[in-house]
């Protein structure tokens, strides 16, 4: 089990991030998804060809995935409603049937003439005919479905975590640049270079209040040294003595963060949460 080099925290080899302390243990490297080249995780732009990294594609297979079960949806629809199945569904009612009935009248009785002198014109007798009607008879079966709704499943309201409250916000990191953030070639400072470690002021510090500054380094030696120094102000200079001392890729670790409490004693508490964690190579 390793440990962190900021808190001591137990990590394992595959944490990229702290989880005590959320600083950046090590940086893996990604497929330019344009130019297949090899790159830093996290970029916006890819530095080789200038892709932009963070435009999202549009999901062409989803798309077409949902317009597939749309098509299927109408076919579906469209053979139960046009052609005729060989057999009845449940879910479908029985069509009326119409049942015609025959409906005679009685005949009308026929009027005979009144018997008039020779001379007179015979009256003519009228005929009727006698109609048909026809009722419709409407016969309807009514199929009922009952659908019974499954009770609702109460899901467990989660806890809230408490989080500490800090006096301040998390100071932002101004330079030198982190070694992610610029083209490969371009990060590494040469001796003799005056070195400035600067920050975005959190506000106005009271007395004993401080940014803590934190520099961690490999040794010559083997072993991880860690620099800590109290400032009043949003920048620290780095000493030139460190230099001679540096080994492995000369590489620089550094945060902030706000504490309260005495210079050169262990008393202090922290009022912000810690910075980003940057890197800089010294050649």
């Amino acid at each position: 089990m390793e440990s962190c080099r900021w808190c001591g925290a137990p990590i394992s080899s595959k944490d990229v991030v702290c989880s005590r302390c959320g600083a950046r243990l090590r940086r893996e490297n990604v497929t330019c998804r344009r130019c297949k080249r090899q790159i830093r995780d996290g970029l916006a732009v890819c530095p080789h060809c200038g892709e932009d990294l963070a435009r999202r594609r549009m999901p062409w297979k989803l798309i077409g995935s949902m317009g597939g079960i749309a098509l299927a949806a109408v076919v579906v629809y469209v053979v139960l409603t046009l052609v005729p199945l060989p057999f009845g569904l449940p879910f479908v009612a029985a069509a009326p049937t119409l049942t015609p009935t025959e409906v005679i009248l009685p005949p009308t009785p026929t009027s005979t003439a009144t018997p008039r002198p020779p001379t007179a014109t015979p009256t003519a007798t009228a005929t009727f005919t006698p109609i048909i009607t026809a009722t419709v008879t409407v016969t309807a079966t009514a199929t009922l479905t009952s659908t019974v709704s499954p009770a609702p499943v109460q899901t467990p309201t989660p806890t809230p975590t408490e989080t500490p409250e800090f006096a301040y916000g998390a100071p932002r990191l101004l330079g030198p640049a982190d070694e992610g953030d610029v083209p490969e070639g371009q990060f590494n400072i040469t001796y003799g270079t005056i070195i400035k470690l600067t920050w975005q002021p959190v506000g106005v510090l009271a007395e004993d209040q401080y940014y803590s500054v934190s520099v961690s380094y490999e040794h010559s030696d083997g072993q991880t040294r860690e620099q800590v120094n109290w400032v009043k102000k949003s920048s620290f200079e780095v000493p030139q003595e460190w230099h001679d001392g540096l080994g492995g890729d000369r590489g620089l670790y550094w945060n902030v963060t706000v504490v309260s409490g005495t210079p050169g004693t262990n008393d202090s508490s922290p009022l912000s949460p810690v910075s980003e964690t940057w890197m800089f190579r010294w050649g």
